[in-house]
C-alpha cells in the first residue's frame, strides 16, 4: 500500500509536469496570438486536467489504507499520512509529495498568468475593433461596411471670381 501511494504520487507528479510544460507553451502561444496553437493546447490541457482527476479517488484510497495501517483515523489527510511516514524513516514518499507541491504551484502561476494575458488581448482586440470600426464610420473613403464608398460621377464647378 505504500508502495501504491509512492506509484499514484509519481503519476500525479508526472501528470502536473506535462500539464506545466502545456501552460509554458500556452503562453508562448498567447504572446504569438497563435489561435491554432491555442486551441490545441487546450484540447490537450482538457485532457491532462481529466487524467489528473482519474487518480483523485485512488490517492484518497491509498491514503486510507496506509492511515489504517498507520495508527491513524481512516479520515486522516494526506498531510498527516505524509508527516506520519516520514517519522516512520520513508523519505521518498515527502520528497514526492513536496515536489508535487512545488509543480503545483508553478501550475497555478503559470494559469494564472495565462488567464491575465488571455484578458489583457481580448480588451486589446475589442479596443482596436472600436477604434476600427469608428474610422470606418467617419471615413469618406470607405463606407460602414468597410467597401470602396461610391461617388457620383459629375459634379458643379463654382466659380467665385464674379
Amino acid at each position: 500500500m505504500i508502495d501504491k501511494l509512492k506509484d499514484i504520487l509519481s503519476t500525479q507528479l508526472k501528470l502536473m509536469g506535462e500539464l506545466l510544460a502545456l501552460l509554458e507553451r500556452e503562453t508562448s502561444e498567447l504572446l504569438a496570438v497563435n489561435l491554432d496553437a491555442l486551441a490545441e493546447i487546450n484540447a490537450v490541457k482538457e485532457s491532462t486536467t481529466e487524467r489528473i482527476n482519474e487518480h483523485t479517488a485512488p490517492l484518497r484510497q491509498a491514503v486510507s489504507e496506509v492511515a489504517a495501517n498507520s495508527e491513524l483515523p481512516s479520515n486522516a489527510t494526506l498531510v498527516e499520512v505524509i508527516t506520519c511516514l516520514g517519522k516512520q524513516g520513508y523519505k521518498e514518499i515527502p520528497r514526492l509529495y513536496q515536489d508535487l507541491n512545488t509543480q503545483a504551484k508553478q501550475v497555478r502561476h503559470a494559469a494564472a498568468m495565462n488567464q491575465d494575458l488571455a484578458e489583457r488581448s481580448v480588451s486589446m482586440v475589442q479596443i482596436a475593433l472600436f477604434i476600427l470600426a469608428q474610422l470606418l464610420e467617419q471615413s469618406l473613403t470607405y463606407g460602414a461596411s468597410g467597401s470602396f464608398q461610391q461617388w457620383p460621377a459629375g459634379g458643379i464647378i463654382i466659380n467665385n471670381d464674379v
